[in-house]
């Protein structure tokens, strides 16, 4: 635990370090396009009438002395930076008294609560749901609890609206489970955190909600293309390292009031060396020394509602110890010992590289499970007084089902839909590569064949026999080369293979042999056969080169009556 705490207090003083250079390049963002249209709106526009609702923070609300804070509000004066419209800012008691005023927008609108007349516009923000429940009940048994709703909110499926009660914002709702006049609510991660944290609640347990995610919007009752369009553009512009920041920023201010039995309770021996520090600084100046305090107060806060929030997981690495330390919500994250330290070992495999200066990264890391996560790491890199690298700190951010989904879409797009082997396109790109790439002393082996009387095949059994008889070539083809060859299906009954490090040609006549046994079996009554053509590659010719030749082999063994093989020579 106390050298968690260490690693605590460094990432402070490094996020210290590297947030003036972050700043300077979220302000130096790529300028935002926009059509003259748009630039004639905002000019003759200028201002823009926002509304929301109290009780929603961080996502959007006012403090105690009216000002206007929270995280859709940070996002709403970026893009007032980047286009120069001016936002004011209206916050109703509740959604229903902000959606009868005048406006042009409203601020922080849930996707999935929007009202059926409302335009979204693009999602600046994702939040996992929360289950927040009196901790005397068993949230396995809510069948008839009271369910603490908030109005202008759709009930959750399956809550009956006889065992619902009404509140007029999230922390009301809060604040009624606590209290035990109501049993249990949802919200939004960001919000139930807010309030448990700021109102010290003790009678609340949060369990996280998987199976729904919030999208946070800007919402328009009224039609207004080129206000929707400037929002999105500027939504898509700012970068995810920014928005990451806007987000962070968006929950430092929460009202709670901390003492110094609080301060030295948690943090004694720390609290101890770094005011020792505070005396040497002040010796020097007073006006950094405030400054600086207050920075390390504030990034105390981001980490503190991060690791709470965002669901995100930090980690040092420290340069001149080669040592990595994961935060306690990595180690719960991957479970047993020996998975932690295994993770360890390869996220400071990459990070020990002296060539390291990768701000963001993807990579694979073992699961508790036995299975592997895909994770996006954001690196801060720590220099000295002199330069070096002292330190690496970062974060995962868990992508798996972003990777799983794309890797999915890579394998679909290579793949014939029929046959499950390899299409057209991808069957020439990857024996080009190979050909390209071939060792100049071994012998690969390029085969073409089609189906024999295929026509025939479809015309008589019909397509559907016809597909049948493709998929058992293909199956036969898969079974009889091997896992490393390049198989793949060229056209309607054609197919291509391609074999590395062939130097016979009884091997080839044998796998034909084989391949001629395995359709037979595999096409039953219709008993289809197969016409091959072969060549050998050894020179530095073209994929379509040596193509033509296997071509010209096949078209043999047809001319030749079928149902064979022919090798390509010169004589063909």
């Amino acid at each position: 635990m106390y050298r968690y705490k260490q690693i605590f207090v460094k990432f402070l003083v490094a996020i210290l370090i590297l947030s003036f250079i972050i700043s300077s390049f979220n302000v130096a963002e790529a300028s935002l396009v926009l059509t003259d249209e748009e630039k004639a709106y905002v000019a003759e526009k200028k201002i823009v009438k926002a509304v929301s609702a109290q009780g929603a923070a961080p996502i959007i609300y006012s403090n105690s002395n009216g000002q206007v804070l929270g995280i859709a509000k940070n996002v709403a004066e970026e893009i007032s930076r980047m286009t120069g419209l001016v936002f004011e800012y209206n916050i109703y008691p509740s959604p229903e008294e902000a959606l009868k005023s005048d406006f042009d927008i409203f601020v922080g609108m849930p996707s999935n609560y929007a009202p059926d007349n409302m335009i979204l516009s693009q999602p600046y923000l994702k939040s996992k749901t929360i289950l927040y429940i009196n901790s005397s009940l068993d949230s396995n048994n809510l069948d008839d609890k009271i369910y603490a709703a908030v109005k202008g909110s759709a009930l959750p499926q399956g809550i009956k609206e006889e065992n619902s009660i009404y509140f007029d914002s999230r922390e009301e709702s809060l604040n009624a489970v606590e209290a035990g006049k109501a049993d249990y609510g949802y919200g939004n991660a960001y919000s139930v955190s807010f309030y448990t944290i700021q109102n010290n609640f003790k009678n609340i347990i949060t369990i996280p909600n998987e199976k729904e995610e919030r999208e946070y919007c800007f919402g328009f009752v009224k039609k207004n293309d080129l206000l929707l369009s400037i929002i999105n553009k500027s939504i898509n512009e700012i970068s995810e390292e920014r928005m990451q920041n806007l987000i962070l920023d968006g929950t430092l201010h929460i009202d709670r009031n901390i003492t110094i039995s609080m301060i030295m309770g948690a943090y004694g021996k720390e609290v101890l060396t770094i005011a020792f520090g505070i005396i040497c600084i002040l010796l020097f100046s007073i006006v950094s020394y405030i400054n600086t305090n207050r920075s390390l107060i504030m990034q105390n806060r981001r980490n503190e509602i991060l690791s709470q929030i965002s669901n995100e997981y930090l980690y040092e690495y420290s340069v001149a110890d080669d040592c990595l330390e994961l935060s306690e919500e990595c180690v719960k994250l991957f479970g047993s010992e020996a998975v932690n330290n295994e993770v360890a070992e390869i996220l400071k495999d990459i990070l020990s590289d002296n060539t390291f200066d990768v701000i963001s990264s993807t990579v694979k890391l073992p699961l508790a499970n036995g299975e592997t996560g895909v994770f996006k790491t954001v690196n801060l890199i720590v220099y000295d007084n002199k330069g070096k690298r002292d330190s690496i700190i970062g974060k995962l951010i868990d992508i798996t089902e972003y990777a799983t989904k794309k890797e999915e879409l890579i394998i679909k797009s290579q793949t014939d839909g029929l046959t499950g082997i390899y299409n057209a396109i991808t069957t020439k790109e990857l024996i080009a590569e190979r050909i390209k790439s071939k060792d100049e002393i071994k012998t690969d082996v390029l085969i073409l064949m089609d189906c024999d009387n295929f026509k025939y095949i479809n015309d008589n059994f019909g397509h559907l026999t016809g597909d049948s008889v493709l998929e058992g070539i293909a199956g036969s083809l898969k079974s009889t080369f091997r896992n490393y060859d390049i198989i793949g299906r060229i056209g309607g009954d054609e197919f291509c293979v391609y074999l590395n490090d062939i130097a016979s040609v009884e091997f080839i006549q044998l796998k034909f042999m084989q391949l001629r046994a395995t359709i037979s079996k595999e096409t039953g009554d219709v008993n289809a056969t197969i016409s091959m053509g072969a060549v050998f590659v050894y020179e530095s010719k073209t994929y379509e080169d040596y193509f033509e030749m296997a071509d010209s082999a096949l078209y043999q063994a047809k001319r030749n009556g079928g149902d064979q093989l022919a090798i390509y020579n010169d004589k063909i």
